[in-house]
């Protein structure tokens, strides 16, 4: 019986037969992606966003307030809060920037449905505030947030 006799290839004063070099390239390419996927993984990234930069928010509610737009005034609908704070929630929860966090949920909890215009529903946010950072769990995202404004602390308003 005769064997086949594969042909060989040197390269880079290596020789392998095509079936070797084949191999050479399959694991060469398995190398790169999972290089590039760990390259490009957001674990590390400093980007943040603003999550109600592009919407209105048209409601925010927790527990014992519910600040309501009417036309282009707000009214207070339930609580008990001045003009300054009402402004400063409202301020706070529509420039809220975040930005990944590679830590777990933690501190004292406060939820938050918050409504926008053309959007139907509303979105219950839960924020965890710690001594030294708020931390941010937005619906439907599998990422922990860590909120970089300077007005972060006032997304739950004053008691």
């Amino acid at each position: 019986m005769k064997r086949h006799h594969e042909q060989k290839r040197t390269i880079l004063g290596v020789t392998l037969t095509k079936r070797g070099w084949n191999n050479v390239v399959i694991y060469a390419v398995l190398i790169m992606m999972f290089t590039f996927y760990f390259m490009g993984s957001d674990e590390g990234s400093e980007e943040s966003f603003r999550p109600f930069a592009v919407y209105n928010i048209v409601e925010l509610r927790d527990r014992t307030h519910d600040l309501v737009r009417v036309g282009n005034q707000w009214e207070m609908r339930e609580g008990q809060l001045t003009s300054s704070e009402q402004s400063r929630w409202l301020d706070a929860w529509q420039n809220l920037t975040l930005k990944p966090y590679g830590g777990l949920l933690a501190g004292d909890e406060y939820a938050v449905e918050v409504s926008v215009a053309d959007q139907n529903g509303s979105m219950r946010i839960v924020v965890f505030y710690q001594p030294d950072k708020v931390l941010v769990a937005l619906p439907g995202y599998d990422q922990v947030f860590k909120a970089t404004h300077e007005a972060a602390r006032d997304l739950r308003p004053a008691r």
